[in-house]
């Protein structure tokens, strides 16, 4: 009897869709203040370490910014880009509002 051929194919990689969140003009200039703070470097994402001493001045526990983390990080589990640093801040925000 024949052994099945393995599918020898790629496998195929848990891409996640970005996510948008819709700012006002007075959120988006107050998030942008935000992200010079946490990106000093101005290279428009935040990494790891970056992130834990900025997110940490939200007062949220260290396991609920973990889990915004998870939610936010997109494109790599490494850093946040602009886009996924601004979803994150709407998290804390909920999360420190009790939503």
């Amino acid at each position: 009897m024949q052994q099945p051929q393995l599918d020898q194919a790629k496998p195929v990689l848990d891409k996640k869709p970005p996510l948008k969140v819709n700012l006002t003009d007075k959120e988006k200039g107050f998030y942008s203040n935000l992200l010079m703070q946490a990106d000093p470097a101005g290279n428009n994402r935040v990494g790891g370490q970056e992130a834990v001493t900025f997110f940490k001045r939200s007062n949220l526990p260290l396991d609920k910014l973990k889990s915004i983390w998870k939610i936010a990080a997109r494109s790599s589990p490494d850093y946040l880009t602009r886009d996924e640093f601004y979803i994150a801040l709407r998290l804390i925000a909920y999360a420190q509002n009790g939503i």
